[in-house]
């Protein structure tokens, strides 16, 4: 099974830094939605925000039932990039699942991306200007997570185990 795993703030959702999100303007995201629906696998979010903030964000962008957990700073030990916060995530979704899962990892940070990679761990950068040439630690690079999750899905790397 693929595990798809998450970050959300600016990358899941963009907003402007140092800006309060304003969760009363969110709306759903029925197209964020088709492309998580589409995914085979279940899908997670992991997070250096709140849990109450993960899980108002997904409410209101209607993508609640896309996610099987919230992994946040207030439910784990460690936050990102520490790499006890990714043994914690890893052991926790494989204590139901075999070794031989593979996790996908969406996150804007570079400095996650290289923990998780380090873990074994699939990496996806979701910023503006990524590139996967720079850096070893990064499989796929995508602007934003609507053209990642459109080309997993053109290209059946959904239903790949690589």
């Amino acid at each position: 099974m693929i595990h798809y795993i998450f970050d959300l703030d600016d990358t899941l959702i963009k907003h402007q830094k140092g800006v309060q999100i304003n969760y009363d303007t969110m709306k759903p995201d029925n197209g964020l939605k088709s492309l998580l629906d589409n995914c085979n696998g279940e899908c997670y979010i992991y997070t250096n925000g709140t849990f109450g903030h993960a899980h108002t964000v997904i409410k209101k962008m209607n993508l609640i039932n896309n996610f099987f957990k919230v992994y946040s700073r207030d439910t784990l030990p460690y936050m990102k990039p520490d790499p006890l916060s990714f043994v914690s995530v890893q052991n926790d979704i494989r204590k139901n699942y075999q070794n031989t899962d593979i996790i996908y990892f969406f996150d804007d940070l570079l400095e996650n991306l290289n923990a998780a990679k380090k873990r074994g761990w699939k990496t996806f950068w979701i910023h503006p200007e990524a590139n996967t040439n720079l850096y070893h630690y990064v499989d796929y690079g995508f602007t934003d997570i609507k053209t990642c999750l459109k080309y997993l899905e053109e290209y059946n790397i959904n239903n790949t185990i690589f």
